[in-house]
């Protein structure tokens, strides 16, 4: 295998363990689980597994499972940190942001911001940003509805 493909692989699985670490930190776990969590654990559970995968040349199968597990709950997190960071903006009509930094100087930034409203659903817009390293990671827009 390639050196700085194993370089590269491992520094991405690093950024995934050590941001899941920061953010997860301090933070509740106030939101049930939703789609776009179950999303977002999927989508880090392949990335993990790849990275683990390539990670582990004498051991590919186990490389890529813990890889996986690591992956799904990065996604996970992050998804929850994003939902919950979107609902207190809508709530309270004002920016939220969450932010870490890891000793190694990994940074991490969820901001989430209300950008409107629509009449007919009754649901505020807000923008959610994600930053990781000072680069824009993620920038979505989600409609946030009061509860029934």
């Amino acid at each position: 295998m390639n050196f700085k493909v194993r370089i590269v692989s491992f520094m991405l699985l690093l950024t995934l363990v050590v941001t899941t670490l920061n953010l997860t930190g301090c933070q509740p776990m106030s939101q049930p689980p939703t789609q776009a969590s179950y999303q977002g654990a999927g989508v880090g559970a392949i990335l993990g597994a790849v990275a683990g995968a390539l990670l582990s040349p004498n051991n590919r199968w186990k490389g890529g499972a813990i890889g996986a597990a690591l992956g799904a709950v990065s996604g996970y997190t992050l998804s929850q940190i994003q939902a919950q960071s979107a609902n207190q903006a809508a709530y309270y009509n004002q920016p939220v942001q969450y932010q870490t930094t890891a000793n190694n100087g990994v940074e991490g930034t969820v901001q989430a911001y209300p950008i409107g409203y629509n009449p007919y659903t009754g649901c505020k817009k807000v923008r959610i940003r994600t930053w990781q390293n000072g680069q824009l990671i993620n920038d979505i827009v989600k409609e946030v509805c009061p509860a029934q």
